[in-house]
């Protein structure tokens, strides 16, 4: 079963890179669901970085992690100051002071989770205790906040997770993308099942939800990009004006549905129509690993490459390198 920092050697030979540097290969970009100024960005060896100026400047916040290396972020939706992040070796921490201290909160987790990684981590917004985690051993969930985690894998089980995306009107529906295809649940992770299996020839790495039809999902895979509109149960490619078929991270505009952007080694694409054509982005930086769109300004769009974390205020036009230390 591979490791995080395998799928992370992956990308490097992927995307046609001599090696990722230390500190500066982003991993994850969060945006504070109640504040979206605030900017949360998980980084290999630097650990986690928080900015409250929409990504301008940024701190750094380590203490209490033992692993710097920050795979995913979430966020409590009704208490803003509690944030999660899962990483490579220490499974998963807990802030309740907005990123400053952190814990480890493993109990329930077996061993080989917390020896390997959680590769995405997930809370309900309707219930804010609810936590889902992918690892490289399946999904796991908490009721309590974190407090303990149960093994939520029939189906899943020994699987390598690499994202999960819940419905966001429907919160026993998540999809989870493993190195084997396309897996679903629709009670709230008691039983996951392989959705097409056209997908198990998929290493699915981006789940995105279409906010105002969630019956309406797209996927990067390392085969390009798929559309589903009927909540994930069929697929259709969508990968026309894509020079490099491996695609890492994917945003759906939260007001005009029909613009995406997507993440690879080229840069970034852009579609302004549902997906059905990619436009590559001149401007923007190459070796993308994860997308984040401001919900309230979505001129406003921020990448994590495997060199850095960037910002655009123009729609991806421009771009500009910003320093995380």
């Amino acid at each position: 079963m591979r490791s995080l920092f395998f799928w992370i050697i992956q990308w490097c030979w992927l995307l046609g890179i001599l090696g990722c540097s230390q500190g500066e290969t982003v991993l994850s970009v969060t945006l504070n669901p109640r504040n979206p100024d605030t900017v949360y960005v998980g980084t290999t060896g630097g650990g986690f970085y928080k900015s409250t100026d929409t990504g301008m400047t940024f701190q750094r916040m380590t203490s209490g992690l033992t692993s710097y290396n920050i795979t995913s972020i979430a966020v409590n939706p009704s208490l803003s100051t509690i944030i999660y992040a899962g990483s490579f070796g220490d499974s998963v921490y807990r802030s309740i002071d907005s990123g400053r201290n952190w814990i480890i909160i493993n109990t329930g987790l077996d061993d080989n989770v917390g020896t390997q990684a959680v590769n995405a981590v997930v809370s309900n917004p309707f219930i804010s205790d609810i936590l889902y985690i992918g690892t490289n051993h399946g999904v796991y969930k908490s009721v309590d906040g974190g407090g303990e985690w149960k093994s939520a894998n029939m189906g899943v089980a020994n699987r390598f997770v690499i994202t999960l995306a819940m419905d966001p009107r429907n919160h026993s529906v998540l999809l989870a993308g493993s190195n084997e295809g396309l897996f679903k649940t629709e009670d709230a992770a008691k039983t996951w099942h392989l959705v097409d299996p056209e997908t198990k020839k998929w290493a699915v790495n981006a789940i995105a939800f279409d906010r105002s039809d969630t019956n309406i999902v797209y996927v990067g895979t390392n085969r390009g990009i798929f559309k589903s509109t009927d909540q994930g149960n069929t697929w259709q490619a969508q990968s026309k004006g894509l020079a490099t078929l491996f695609i890492g991270t994917i945003v759906v505009h939260p007001e005009k549905p029909q613009i995406l952007y997507a993440g690879n080694n080229d840069g970034i694409y852009k579609t302004v129509n549902g997906a059905d054509s990619w436009e590559l982005l001149g401007s923007a930086p190459r070796s993308v690993t994860s997308l984040a769109i401001h919900p309230h300004s979505p001129q406003i769009l921020f990448a994590g490459t495997t060199h850095g974390f960037y910002r655009s205020t123009d729609e991806g036009v421009h771009w500009s390198r910003m320093k995380l230390r």
